[in-house]
């Protein structure tokens, strides 16, 4: 049986940031959800905050080093796969401070897989190609995570789906799309809320490029789950979900 506890529990929600006014409220929206969601499935008095590794503030070398002292924390990245900012700019916010751990990024859930699935479904007729867009690493772990996830939604759809990247690695989408052969192209963004990036997508020429991964509850469920393991983790609570004291 889980038990509540007056332990303080930091999370820093961390996105990576965009000039896009829509965009910005998917991921305020997406907190808030997130917030919601927390107090009725994980035991433990957490506190919330906002962060971001580009483009907006607060930054969150800022936000880590204005905690409290003694109280845990974790960084959970609104991300979709790993790259520089979670390997290189969350790890050193990270081991900037004692008691703070990272997330990780949403990666290859099978239930972002099916998410992406599901809206390529409603867009087969006509046979189009089904390329999975996502924004792009230089890094080989966020490339992995890529083809991880496309071969997910090709197994699930039961066709081919190549994928192609917005910037950072190749092939990039604009490519894949121009090697289509006259054949419709259905473009999935994998990308996690509009700004530059989707703007991108939908200049490519694809026939159709479905909107971007948020609003969705499932997939703010599968960043809650990307804590719960965290949680776990870093023994803040246990493998039974009750609160572990200091």
């Amino acid at each position: 049986m889980s038990q509540k506890t007056q332990r303080t529990i930091h999370v820093i929600a961390t996105s990576h940031g965009t000039d896009n006014a829509n965009g910005q409220q998917l991921i305020h929206d997406l907190r808030a959800q997130l917030e919601e969601l927390g107090k009725d499935q994980i035991p433990a008095s957490m506190v919330w905050h906002e962060a971001y590794v580009d483009v907006q503030q607060p930054s969150l070398d800022d936000v880590v080093a204005g905690l409290p002292d003694a109280e845990p924390a974790v960084v959970l990245p609104l991300l979709v796969s790993d790259g520089v900012h979670t390997t290189l700019d969350i790890a050193k916010a990270v081991d900037s401070r004692e008691n703070t751990v990272s997330a990780g990024p949403l990666g290859p859930m099978p239930e972002l897989a099916q998410v992406l699935a599901d809206r390529a479904e409603e867009h087969l007729d006509g046979d189009p190609m089904v390329v999975l867009a996502a924004a792009g690493t230089r890094l080989e772990i966020g490339q992995r995570q890529v083809r991880d996830l496309a071969g997910q939604i090709s197994r699930i759809l039961d066709r081919d789906v190549p994928f192609g990247y917005c910037a950072g690695a190749k092939p990039q989408i604009s490519e894949v799309v121009e090697g289509a052969l006259k054949r419709p192209v259905l473009v999935l963004s994998s990308l996690l809320a509009d700004g530059y990036f989707q703007y991108k997508l939908a200049s490519t020429g694809a026939d159709v490029v479905t909107r971007p991964l948020l609003p969705d509850v499932t997939i703010a469920q599968c960043f809650l789950v990307r804590l719960q393991e965290t949680l776990k983790q870093a023994g803040y609570v246990s493998p039974n979900d009750e609160v572990l004291t200091q």
